[in-house]
């Protein structure tokens, strides 16, 4: 009896998620296709991005999800994505691409774009090709992070709508998540915390804040973000200052916010790291023992040598309560060796901005 040995498929199921991204007419009507290149000098075909599981694909601020054919081709290394400028609105800013072979799902690769693919934006190219990052197994673990917003000391600043934050970092992305609390949160000039826990992204790069617009003042003036991670001890801030609201400013309810440089610290509550090569110093502030004291504003120093003066370093994890003690260990240049002044101030943000210093004490 004669048998018919078969040889093994090559090909595999992909899924590919691509999030367009969020500035004004960054949505296209073009036909999108993708090539993906593997290590070993292979690569697919050019596949038709088609059967999005949204109804109209590539829409602004919107992912979509495809699942395809193509031909195995090992560890993936880049991605060629394209379209063909047909359509009444072609041109397409693209965020950035997920890619997962799904013979194999625990293994992602991310390609990040952030770029237009149009004949009348940036540099006019309608092809990109984007160097994929596989992703490690981290973007799994769960990790707390402590958000804590605040709204702007102005006449109707605060919002009764419901409020979601997204998380982007070069790991991946949270869904979008609701900022809830049991107190009424949102409100001119207030503080409000919030502890979220979610797959962890990676370092931060941007997050999205959005309201749904519910309620019978839901226009919100956003003055800024903090967002602790609790696991690396990384504190973000991401300016905003603006209005989301329908009445106001754009008209927007949504804001893509990008972070300062983030701050290191330390796991004690009151002492902040700032790691720069030098001599050490440990600087210790103490608030004073009257009402109203204490301050919500962003506190900082300036070092000055004989020859040289720091810049502003942001006291970014201290309390600075009534009655109070914060602690800071810095490493400062060498060039301000010998000390000769220290100059301490505030940004006069948050609710209570008015701080009682009572002295501040420097040794190293």
């Amino acid at each position: 009896m004669r048998t018919t040995l078969t040889a093994p498929s090559n090909m595999t199921s992909y899924e590919i998620i691509v999030n367009t991204g969020n500035k004004r007419y960054s949505g296209t009507d073009s036909q999108v296709y993708i090539t993906l290149f593997g290590n070993n000098g292979k690569q697919t075909g050019k596949i038709h991005l088609k059967n999005s599981n949204n109804k109209d694909p590539f829409k602004r601020n919107q992912a979509d999800k495809f699942r395809v054919q193509g031909e195995y081709i090992g560890e993936l290394i880049k991605l060629r994505i394209e379209h063909d400028n047909t359509g009444r609105f072609p041109g397409w800013f693209l965020d950035r691409i997920f890619v997962t072979d799904l013979n194999d799902p625990n293994t992602k690769y991310m390609a990040t774009c952030n770029k237009w693919l149009a004949k009348d934006e940036g540099d006019r190219q309608l092809s990109r090709e984007l160097l994929l990052k596989k992703q490690t197994n981290e973007i799994i673990r769960n990790n707390q992070y402590k958000v804590t917003v605040y709204t702007g000391n102005r006449k109707d600043a605060g919002t009764d709508a419901d409020v979601f934050i997204t998380l982007y970092g070069n790991l991946g992305e949270t869904n979008a998540i609701r900022l809830a609390s049991n107190k009424k949160s949102f409100e001119a000039g207030q503080k409000d915390e919030f502890m979220i826990e979610c797959p962890t992204v990676g370092e931060l790069n941007k997050i999205l804040i959005a309201h749904n617009n519910k309620g019978s003042a839901s226009g919100w003036f956003l003055d800024r973000i903090l967002i602790e991670d609790l696991n690396k001890h990384y504190l973000y801030e991401f300016p905003c200052n603006r209005w989301l609201a329908k009445n106001e400013d754009d008209k927007q309810i949504s804001r893509v916010l990008f972070p300062k440089k983030a701050s290191v610290y330390e796991n004690e509550p009151t002492t902040g790291i700032v790691t720069d090569a030098g001599v050490s110093y440990i600087v210790t502030v103490y608030t004073g023992d009257k009402q109203n004291a204490g301050t919500d504003a962003r506190v900082y120093i300036v070092m000055h040598g004989k020859n040289s003066s720091s810049n502003k370093i942001l006291l970014n994890n201290g309390k600075f309560e009534n009655k109070s003690l914060d602690k800071f260990t810095f490493n400062a240049s060498n060039d301000l060796s010998p000390l000769t002044a220290l100059d301490i101030g505030h940004d006069n943000s948050g609710c209570g901005p008015g701080w009682y210093l009572d002295k501040v004490c420097l040794n190293f």
